[in-house]
């Protein structure tokens, strides 16, 4: 220990440094040094800590990559036929599964494979009826859709008619009446149709024309035989929703009125006319109708007697020759013979379109007769046919509400009153 008494302090200098020129403190020389224990504690774990994360970081640096595991895709049921199956990698650590679970990723539009195909060729449906409404079906293959083809329509469609068409064959292509073909379009058609008209189509039957003038939609619906203009108003055919019965269309447009009845048309199928050959056989009828399934095409005419008879003598009157009409017609029973009114040769035997059904035509000559809506027919094209002899029975075929004859006189191509010819076909 050093004694402060003897330690000796240098006189100030008063133009030195005020502070003290040695600095004293008490120095406990054996004693150890203040805090140290601790100290050596952190620095310990600190080199430990330091030791560890070097550790760590080497085993991760020199631990290899994971070996993927590909999970290979199952046979497939036939309805997931078509989807890509796509490798799923997962990592070792984490798989734990018992039994592999395929991972299905769809891609673009289901499609099936070529044998599939064929397979689905194979299967199609045999004896289908195309007239008849039906659904197609394969019950085997989900994707396909169902469609029917007797869907109603909703709105007038336009045909345009090609060669050999009638109004009676459009009816029955879009199974309506004839008369609402009729009705609905030029009157010009009823006589002669042309390829490229343009036929207006209904939708059901019924009237569908182009208003003129000033009616209300009250009287045009009276015009045509209905007595509720409500049916044409809330017709889904018109648009005419909120309208009454007292407006008046616009001048020009189309209405459609449903169940609509026109005038009574006369119908005439046409007749071939042979302007060749000698004075006297020019204008003599050779042909009836060409075109329909009983036409017998140009038949040589060597003309008729001059002797008349009634085809149906035990028959009833029941309707006369008009404009619109342009035969008479006499109810019978079903199967009465029919006779040939006068001698001459047959020029049409069969189905006829446009309405007469079973038909014979006979040609006398510059005249002709017709017997409409037979139940059967007993003679054949080109067969000479003397007057009185039976050609066949009553019927109600064609455009017919119950049996009967109907029976025409014509000169050419223009029908006559047969009563002017034969008065007792009309008692």
């Amino acid at each position: 220990m050093v004694d402060p008494k003897h330690i000796h302090e240098p006189p100030i200098d008063p133009l030195a440094d005020t502070n003290p020129s040695i600095g004293i403190s008490k120095v406990q020389l054996d004693a150890p040094t203040e805090n140290a224990g601790w100290r050596r504690t952190v620095g310990l774990v600190s080199l430990i800590g330091a030791a560890v994360l070097t550790l760590a970081t080497t085993v991760l640096l020199l631990t290899p990559a994971p070996t993927p595991i590909f999970l290979q895709p199952t046979a497939l049921p036939p309805t997931l036929e078509g989807l890509v199956i796509e490798p799923t990698l997962l990592p070792t650590a984490t798989l734990v599964l018992a039994t592999p679970v395929p991972v299905i990723v769809p891609v673009g539009e289901p499609t099936i494979s070529a044998e599939m195909m064929q397979s689905l060729l194979q299967t199609a449906p045999e004896n289908l009826t195309i007239s008849d409404p039906m659904i197609i079906q394969r019950d085997n293959y989900n994707p396909f859709t169902f469609i029917r083809q007797d869907r109603p329509r909703s709105e007038v469609i336009q045909y345009v008619a090609t060669t050999g068409d009638t109004i009676y064959t459009i009816a029955e292509r879009f199974k309506l009446a004839p008369e609402t073909i009729g009705w609905s379009n030029n009157r010009r058609y009823t006589l002669v149709l042309r390829p490229g008209d343009v036929v207006n189509i209904p939708p059901v039957d019924g009237v569908y024309l182009q208003v003129v003038g000033t009616r209300t939609l009250a009287e045009w619906a009276a015009e045509y035989r209905v007595t509720d203009p409500y049916i044409v108003i809330d017709s889904e055919f018109n648009d005419l929703s909120g309208a009454q019965p007292t407006d008046v269309p616009p001048s020009g447009s189309y209405i459609f009125i449903p169940g609509g009845q026109g005038e009574d048309i006369a119908w005439n199928p046409g007749v071939t006319v042979d302007s060749s050959g000698d004075t006297a056989r020019q204008g003599f009828v050779t042909g009836f109708a060409p075109g329909d399934p009983g036409s017998c095409g140009s038949v040589n005419n060597p003309g008729g007697g001059a002797g008349w008879i009634n085809p149906l003598p035990n028959g009833t009157y029941v309707r006369g020759f008009s404009n619109l009409h342009t035969g008479v017609d006499r109810a019978a029973s079903p199967g009465a013979a029919v006779r040939a009114a006068n001698s001459g040769v047959v020029i049409f035997s069969g189905w006829n379109t446009w309405g007469y059904g079973e038909l014979i035509v006979l040609a006398h000559g510059p005249f002709l007769t017709l017997y409409g809506h037979l139940s059967s027919r007993a003679v054949s094209c080109g067969q000479l046919v003397p007057a009185g002899s039976v050609i066949g029975g009553v019927g109600s075929t064609g455009n017919s509400s119950g049996p009967h004859l109907h029976f025409e006189i014509r000169y050419g191509d223009s029908p006559q009153d047969p009563c002017a010819t034969l008065p007792d076909v009309c008692f």
